[in-house]
């Protein structure tokens, strides 16, 4: 449709879109010229653009034709404008500032970390630039730990967050400060979590092996217990003494060992004859399955000497003997080991008995006769009197010679008759 217009009307368009043109505006052109102050951009309808080499926002150390080309687009802010040549000057580093500050100002709003090279420094801080923006850390933001030389920073790159922003006075405060505090809280709090974590999994793990271990024991003391028999002999150890008795370990599990199954003689006191950690060899003497407890035996209860002692002793039969002990009612006698006699007071003499002492002592060995004998209930009565007594004189035959003479009356029969003539 253009080419229908005639020159007039063509420059007259041109004049107009030329005065529309303003600073300030944002504007693309092709690049048709690269030269070493400048370089010249194609505009719409005509118009020449230039962009200085200082308003191009070159990276730093690089010629414009290391970065462009010809034929390159760039867009760029109008700085100038010179209606009488025609010419419109431009700037992409304006642009470049307003987008990176932008930038700057979402990363603020967003609390988001951003990096920057630290290309100068003073004694209280050093300034570190973000493409085309420039801020200022101060030495209290540089670390966590103390900074005394803000020199050692320059030509590092950092990262920050952005800590005060004002346009209006051109102010960037950034802190490098909290990007380290708070990495070295997340690391604490990582820490924190896995040493949790990790004592978490010791514990469970330990828990767990406990279990294992208590269901081992359990099982283990369970096989021990089932495989008990009565009459078993054991090796024990003694964990705890008691008044009544002591507890014997038997590889696992416990059981009594009472006083009266120490010994088939008569223990008086526990501690006579063990001590705790003392190594013994035990008789399983009774199993009860249903609550899982036993008793033991230090004596051997497979030679029972009342047992043994019924294969030797009858009734009436007369025996020697110690005496052991006396009380009031009577004494009592070893007959043998394990094997003990009781002998009454009244047994002691056929005389009147008024102690039994005045007869007997402890340590006496006295002959006696066996006048009760329950061997089953462990019991047996013996008297003194009835061993020493004088055995009674046989007149039998003399009795027999009288039954054969007759009653006196007969005797004397005949006689009685011839005086009755």
């Amino acid at each position: 449709m253009t080419e229908n217009l005639s020159m007039k009307e063509l420059l007259e368009q041109q004049e107009q879109e030329f005065n529309s043109v303003k600073v300030g505006q944002t504007i693309t052109g092709k690049i048709t010229k690269i030269a070493h102050d400048d370089i010249t951009l194609e505009l719409n309808y005509g118009f020449d653009g230039v962009i200085s080499i200082k308003e191009l926002n070159l990276p730093k150390g690089k010629y414009a034709d290391e970065v462009y080309n010809v034929g390159d687009e760039i867009t760029a802010v109008i700085t100038k404008v010179y209606h009488k040549d025609g010419v419109i000057h431009l700037s992409k580093l304006k642009l470049d500032e307003k987008s990176d500050f932008a930038d700057l100002e979402k990363a603020y709003q967003e609390h988001r970390i951003i990096t920057v090279n630290v290309e100068k420094n003073i004694e209280r801080g050093v300034f570190a630039t973000y493409k085309t923006q420039t801020l200022f850390i101060p030495i209290s933001q540089l670390d966590t730990k103390f900074v005394t030389d803000t020199k050692a920073y320059v030509g590092h790159n950092l990262e920050v967050y952005i800590k005060e922003m004002d346009p209006k006075k051109n102010r960037l405060v950034a802190t490098h400060r909290d990007v380290l505090q708070e990495r070295l809280d997340k690391e604490r709090e990582e820490r924190r979590v896995r040493i949790q974590e990790e004592k978490e999994a010791a514990r469970v793990k330990a828990k767990a092996e406990k279990e294992a271990r208590i269901a081992k024991v359990k099982a283990e003391k369970e096989e021990l217990f089932n495989s008990l028999e009565v009459g078993q002999r054991r090796d024990g150890k003694v964990t705890k003494l008691m008044s009544y008795g002591a507890f014997v370990d038997i590889g696992g599990i416990e059981g009594l060992l009472h006083i009266n199954n120490l010994s088939w003689e008569r223990v008086e006191s526990v501690e006579d004859m063990l001590q705790e950690g003392q190594e013994i060899q035990v008789y399983v003497l009774d199993i009860d399955a249903e609550h899982k407890k036993f008793a033991l035996a230090l004596k051997d209860i497979n030679n029972d000497p009342w047992e043994l002692v019924k294969q030797d002793v009858e009734l009436d039969d007369i025996i020697t003997g110690t005496i052991v002990r006396t009380i009031e009612k009577g004494a009592f006698v070893k007959v043998r080991e394990g094997v003990e006699a009781f002998l009454p007071i009244s047994e002691l003499s056929e005389e009147r008995v008024t102690r039994v002492t005045n007869v007997v002592n402890v340590g006496d060995e006295v002959n006696v006769m066996v006048i009760e004998f329950k061997p089953r209930n462990r019991r047996m009565v013996v008297s003194i009197k009835e061993a020493t007594r004088e055995p009674e004189e046989d007149i039998s035959e003399f009795l027999e010679t009288e039954d054969s003479l007759g009653t006196l009356g007969e005797l004397f029969k005949d006689k009685f008759k011839g005086l009755e003539k």
